[in-house]
This record gives C-alpha cells, structure tokens and sequence, in this order.
C-alpha cells in the first residue's frame, strides 16, 4: 500500500503498488494538490519564458509526447495516465509538469534570446573512493519548486523527483545510479519525456545497459546524464539531433554543470548571459583539488560549495534538493535544499 510520510524535512513517497497503472493510481491520490501546484508554477514560467502565448499553445506543444512515451515504454505511459488519472490533471499537463525544460527549447523566442537572469542548473559528480564508486548531484531549479520535491521508493529503486514527475534521477537495486543536468539545445524537437528516459535507463542491470538505453532513446533536448555502477562510469551529452559520450572511466573524477564539455556537442546547445555554470564548475574543481571526498556523506556534505540559495516568493533559480548514491553499499543520501545545510535522509536498497 502506498504512504506519504516526511523526514527531516523531505516528503517520502513510498509506492509498492504493482508497476505500470497502479503505481500511478496512488502516486497521482496521494499528491494530487501538491501536483496541481506545481503545474502551475510551471505553465507560468513557460509563458514568461517562451513565445508560446496562451495555455492551449503550450499543451498542444505537449500533446505530441504522449505518443513516444507509449512506444518507448508502455508500462511507464501506463504509471503516468494513472498519475493523471487520479491527480485530475490531464495527460498534457502532465507532460509540462515532467518536461518543463524541454518543453521550453521548443521555443523559438527561448532558442535566440536566453532569458540572461536564469543562473540554472544541476551539479554533478562522480569519483572512486576507496570504498568504491560514488555518485551524486544538487537539483538546481526554478526555487518554486523546492516546496514539490519528494523521493520515491519503489520496491527496486530510489528516485530523487518532484511531484508528479515520473523521477529524475536516481538508484535501482542493482547499484546503477544516473544523474541529471539540463542543457539549454538550440536543436530541440519532441522526444521521450525525459524523466521517462531516467526510468527507462534504471531498469538495466549495468551502466553499459543503462548507456544504451540513453543512446538509443529518441530525445527531445540537452541534458547531461551519468550512468555509472560499481565498476563503469559513462557521461553522455545530448541535444536534440545529437548523443555523445563524453566521459568515462571509473577510475578519474567525472564533473559537469551546464555547458557541453565537448566542442562538438558545445555547437549545439547556449549558455544564459548569467548563468552560474562555469563558476560552479570551478567550484567542483577547486573542491576536489583539495581532496576529493572519500564516502557518500563526504560528498553531500561538500555539495555545499555549489548550493545555490533560494529566494522565498521567487522563481530564481536555487539548490532544491541533492541526491547522492553509493553505488557499492546501494545506499543513498538526500535532503531538500542545500546539502550540507540540510540534513541528509538516507535509503537503503
């Protein structure tokens, strides 16, 4: 049976519910007002960001993705109907609620004038240690969205999410952990609901797997995603036309913020005027300069270096969450907002 409970801070949403509809069912009854809430933050900031002029332009620029969630994996489209289903928030909705930032690349006004006061996005890193291979990342959004985040526990994995948001990042019970940051394309098309592609990928086995599924998904826009396990790591940029894998090797310390690292992949997405990328790159690098962390706890703890103050009543951009991933012990460490200031929650799978 499903349950909601909050620790330290930090809703837990626990859904042992059969995969497919049922998980949906009680995912969408149980956040159904928390759900609302954050599609409408979420339409607002399309209509401030983008040229889309009303609601029904952005839901039909929605609709398409229905579609290629059902081909890419019809027992996930089956989990998000019943999110939609039971939240009373239609299917289209949905999708801006889960693919907000891809969504907003469909922009014409987006791709040619980045909004210069979105600082955005996730931090990422990978290191071995000498307990073996950790994993983790902030959540840097809109800070609106802080007051939505949840973890779901699923019988066979740990997800990092908001509400009604399939997962985006996070660790199954085979030790494959995956992490997210966005990327602004300037090639963007309709593709796979991206949190999809992060469920997808966490039913491999192997980051090998989890790497293939990311290389053969249809995606839509930019993202940086990390597979790893305990004995492989792959980093994969992606636009909408384009997937390179652009780091691997388990034994070297892997970082990423929100610019391509690669000069190819570089031609294909752009950097807000004031965005904080770089700088929170060379954050991560003077960290690890200076020893890198040795354990998952060290790990959360330094991703204070990067954290990115939230401003109450405001949508600027903001650290609204963290996950961190042993991905030999298969153990996690989350917290809502900054880690290192927030105390960490911890999961074992």
């Amino acid at each position: 049976m499903a349950t909601l409970e909050t620790r330290a801070g930090l809703p837990i949403l626990q859904l042992d519910e059969a995969p497919g509809r049922p998980r949906g069912l009680a995912h969408g009854e149980l956040l159904k007002d928390a759900i609302h809430e954050i599609y409408a933050i979420r339409l607002e900031l399309m209509l401030d960001k983008t040229d889309m002029i009303d609601e029904a332009e952005v839901l039909r620029a929605a609709a398409p993705h229905l579609d290629i969630l059902r081909d890419f994996d019809e027992e996930l489209f089956e989990e998000f109907m019943g999110i939609s289903d039971a939240s009373g928030l239609s299917a289209e909705k949905l999708v801006v609620v889960n693919h907000y930032t891809d969504l907003r690349d469909l922009s014409q006004k987006h791709l040619e004038t980045l909004p210069p006061m979105d600082p955005g996005g996730c931090s990422v890193m990978f290191t071995p240690t000498n307990t073996g291979n950790v994993l983790g990342q902030t959540w840097d959004m809109h800070g609106s969205a802080q007051d939505h985040v949840i973890i779901i526990e699923l019988p066979d994995a740990i997800l990092f999410s908001i509400a009604g948001c399939l997962g985006m990042t996070g660790l199954n019970k085979h030790g494959v952990g995956m992490t997210i940051n966005n990327l602004n394309s300037i090639d963007a098309k309709y593709g796979i609901i991206w949190p999809a592609l992060v469920r997808g990928a966490l039913q491999s086995t192997t980051a090998a797997q989890a790497r293939d599924v990311v290389l053969n998904a249809p995606i839509g826009s930019g993202h940086h995603y990390v597979v790893a396990d305990k004995d492989e790591v792959f980093g994969i940029e992606t636009s909408g036309t384009k997937k390179k894998v652009i780091q691997e090797g388990a034994s070297h310390i892997h970082l990423h913020t929100n610019h391509c690292l690669d000069d190819e992949m570089a031609q294909t997405a752009r950097v807000p005027d004031e965005s904080t990328s770089m700088k929170r790159l060379a954050g991560l690098e003077n960290w690890v300069a200076g020893g890198a962390p040795q354990s998952a706890q060290a790990m959360f703890d330094g991703f204070t270096c990067v954290g990115m103050p939230r401003e109450i009543g405001s949508h600027k951009s903001a650290t609204c969450g963290a996950l961190v991933m042993d991905l030999v012990q298969k153990h996690a460490l989350a917290c809502v907002g900054i880690p290192g200031e927030n105390p960490a929650v911890t999961f074992q799978l």
